[in-house]
């Protein structure tokens, strides 16, 4: 495959760390995504909400390489990576939780998050995972470990996936995907069905990544988090951009409120 294409950028100005160019995923007749375009600065946190069926969680396949689009181009820090497959992409900095748990239910805690450094082990994911990495696996093991104290779950690092509570699953996810040692995090609905005593918990880490300079893409539905964590929100209805803006500007846009916030203004 040839080397991906790098974009120019404006003299003194960085490359978007992800940004979008018309991109349209057309499944049969049906265009989930619609010429859509938008960018995220580096070290920022965007939002993008949307009602149901509008299309966020197939925008989070094309850009991370799982469904291919039909038009349109995806860029990473300036370099084209719509041709990538995923674990390409994963190799750049893009990585991404899944809105259904994507974990390894019989595998311990620990070597769920080993699995997510696949894309950097020179000798291997399987290799590493049964010990025939030697130095290197060690050291992914040491930083699961330094990850699982992040995330507040070093005391359940020898525990099986299966076992966690709900809210403890998501987090893992998340270290899983950090694992990989992302520049650009992809979250798709990371607080979606957590207890409401835990909701704080995964908002604090979101927050901590962000902070260690990790650019995120945020899809979820709870906009008390949303309006809190980001400094930019897109707003998508089948597939086209429905509004962009700061997230006091979009909470009062009339189209945003009678399309997806039920008639009611959401404070900033």
């Amino acid at each position: 495959m040839a080397s991906p294409e790098t974009s120019a950028t404006t003299a003194g100005s960085p490359a978007p760390a992800i940004e979008v160019r018309a991109l349209t995923v057309t499944f049969g007749g049906l265009q989930a995504v619609d010429k859509l375009s938008f960018a995220v600065a580096p070290g920022t946190i965007k939002g993008i909400i949307g009602p149901n069926g509008a299309g966020k969680t197939t925008l989070f396949n094309a850009i991370s390489g799982i469904t291919s689009p039909t038009s349109g181009s995806v860029m990473l820090d300036g370099t084209d990576i719509t041709a990538l497959r995923p674990h390409q992409r994963a190799a750049l900095g893009l990585s991404r939780t899944f809105q259904n748990l994507q974990l390894f239910p019989q595998m311990s805690v620990l070597e769920n998050v080993m699995v997510g450094a696949h894309p950097r082990m020179s000798a291997g994911w399987l290799s590493g995972m049964f010990g025939l990495g030697g130095v290197e696996e060690r050291a992914f093991e040491a930083e699961a470990y330094r990850l699982l104290a992040l995330l507040g779950l070093e005391t359940r690092a020898g525990d099986l996936a299966a076992d966690l509570g709900f809210a403890d699953a998501k987090l893992l996810e998340i270290a899983r995907a950090m694992a990989a040692k992302p520049r650009v995090l992809l979250l798709d609905e990371p607080i979606a069905g957590v207890p409401l005593e835990d909701q704080n918990r995964i908002l604090k880490v979101i927050r901590a990544i962000n902070a260690d300079g990790v650019t995120i893409v945020l899809v979820e539905h709870n906009m008390r988090v949303v309006m809190s964590a980001c400094a930019d929100i897109l707003v998508i209805n089948y597939g086209k951009r429905l509004a962009e803006g700061k997230p006091a500007d979009v909470a009062r846009n009339p189209e945003v409120i009678r399309a997806y916030l039920g008639g009611e203004a959401v404070h900033a």
